[in-house]
């Protein structure tokens, strides 16, 4: 095997290592997200919360959890300073 098709086997290794490390964290963050809901569903039922502020309380959920998926993806990437 040449070394430019060596070369190019270990680049595409890494970007399927990476998709694949990158689904993960999507599915991970997915079941976080989810466990939360849940906890959240949970405490308002246990403390009797008024139906009015648990719509406010899933919105606010809502809100929370979008700004983790816009946020925390871009957190767990590597760094790409340069040395």
């Amino acid at each position: 095997m040449s070394q430019m098709t060596q070369q190019d086997q270990r680049k595409w290794r890494e970007l399927r290592d990476q998709a694949t490390s990158e689904s993960d964290r999507n599915k991970v963050l997915d079941v976080l997200l989810a466990l939360d809901q849940m906890v959240v569903e949970l405490s308002m039922r246990v403390y009797n919360v008024p139906r009015r502020d648990q719509f406010i309380m899933r919105e606010q959920n809502r809100r929370l959890h979008d700004a983790v998926r816009e946020r925390v993806p871009r957190l767990a990437e590597p760094s790409r300073s340069t040395p």
